[in-house]
């Protein structure tokens, strides 16, 4: 039975808005983002946000692992992360989808989302999603977490609003 999503993609493909779309259609549903969660793991071992850019492997890996026994222990929660559908691939509880969109889209919501020029959006995602693959790819040795074959459901999140988004979701995973 599915009682965890977990949502994956690169820097504003959509995950967040899907995120929270799903949260107001499945309500019982505890939404968690993984990004606010590792700040908080960080914190709590006494690392600064400015540190954590920097964070040594091992704690990636045992946030890593904290987050796998979350997944793993269920409990109806949809989970946003770059990582998490990767981390989810072995879970039978998850139904894992990567979240996409073109280049283009994407600097268009990174430019409203962050206020910088299109210029700017575009260095700082090819900037993060370089990092991404070169970190994952380090620590885990995937060669690469957008492979189609580690996810249940790819959804160009660029097509459809969130709520639409939501409910192919909810219908892939037969929750509805």
């Amino acid at each position: 039975m599915i009682d965890v999503i977990a949502l994956s993609g690169e820097v504003a493909s959509g995950k967040s808005s899907l995120a929270e779309a799903l949260a107001e259609q499945l309500p019982r549903w505890e939404r968690i983002n993984t990004g606010a969660r590792f700040r908080e793991f960080c914190r709590e071992r006494g690392m600064s946000i400015q540190e954590v850019a920097t964070v040594d492997d091992a704690v990636h890996r045992a946030f890593d692992r904290d987050q796998q026994e979350l997944m793993r222990s269920g409990g109806q929660i949809i989970i946003e992360g770059r990582l998490a559908g990767w981390l989810a691939q072995d879970l039978e509880n998850v139904f894992r989808v990567f979240c996409s969109a073109g280049l283009e889209t994407r600097i268009e919501r990174y430019m409203q989302r962050h206020k910088v020029t299109a210029e700017q959006a575009r260095i700082d995602i090819q900037h993060r999603d370089t990092g991404d693959i070169n970190k994952f790819r380090h620590i885990y040795h995937v060669a690469d977490y957008r492979d189609a074959n580690y996810y249940d459901l790819l959804l160009d999140t660029s097509q459809l609003s969130p709520p639409e988004l939501a409910q192919v979701v909810v219908s892939a995973a037969r929750l509805s």
